[in-house]
């Protein structure tokens, strides 16, 4: 699988990186493992740690997913997601904008619960759980921020050891944002060819010349392994080629289970 994947990889151009990992009740084996420690902008996939710290502050009673919030202005950017574009009066509960951020990508959401969870304590948590390489420098769609070199960015392999934690039930409120990443709308990366059926808890991300797709598969029949899957690719220069090469890449994964 490996040299696979490594193959269609090189046909891209650009940066590449892939975290294949299989994990079942005993250990977690790396099945491939290209690039893992190469940095990317994280586009939306920093939304999982962003996620992971607001189920954090909930579970510790200092946010709870039933509160009611204000959609300041600051955080309205009109892009990914539908929340810029209804009613100003709207105050959705910390579960809306945490799902809308997850499911459709929702920018404004991302931004709001950003601001109530704070971005250090992003960083602090994600340092406390092993990921070196990931930092939130910059709200969503802040271009000002991004021209004067604030990125928000992790690796293959950073992305990889915290889905590692969904599988081993090692974080807080881990069903409801399971359930979140189970409903990602976009399944036409990594998932493309594996049917609506087939469970993937994931999240896509993607700027100019960038498309990420980073999850945790459930094989069918497996009897409880799991496979996470990430996939990261920067300065692409044809969009439609990188997610048709990446649909190619999931189907690669998909058919080792499948024909085994």
């Amino acid at each position: 699988m490996q040299k696979a994947i490594r193959q269609l990889l090189a046909g891209l151009g650009g940066r590449t990186a892939c975290v294949v990992l299989l994990l079942d009740n005993v250990a977690a084996k790396e099945l491939v493992s290209i690039n893992a420690d190469m940095l990317f902008p994280a586009a939306s996939l920093a939304k999982i740690p962003i996620m992971i710290e607001a189920a954090r502050q909930v579970s510790l009673g200092m946010l709870s997913w039933d509160a009611r919030y204000p959609i300041a202005e600051q955080s309205r950017v009109f892009s990914d997601g539908v929340l810029a574009d209804l009613s100003a009066d709207l105050r959705p509960t910390l579960h809306d904008l945490t799902h809308m951020m997850i499911t459709i990508s929702d920018n404004t959401a991302a931004n709001v619960v950003l601001d109530l969870v704070g971005m250090d304590a992003v960083n602090v948590t994600m340092q406390q759980l092993g990921l070196a390489l990931t930092r939130v420098e910059r709200h969503f769609i802040d271009y000002v921020a991004r021209r004067a070199g604030r990125e928000n960015w992790t690796t293959a392999g950073d992305m990889a050891l915290l889905l590692s934690y969904f599988c081993m039930e090692l974080l807080p409120e881990r069903e409801q944002m399971l359930a979140m990443l189970l409903h990602q709308n976009d399944r036409t990366i990594l998932p493309a060819y594996w049917g609506e059926d087939i469970p993937f808890a994931h999240k896509t991300g993607g700027l100019e010349g960038i498309i990420h797709d980073a999850g945790i598969f459930y094989p069918p029949q497996s009897g409880g392994t799991s496979v996470i899957i990430v996939v990261m690719t920067s300065e692409q220069v044809d969009e439609p080629l990188t997610r048709y090469t990446l649909s190619r890449l999931g189907k690669i994964i998909y058919d080792e289970w499948e024909n085994a």
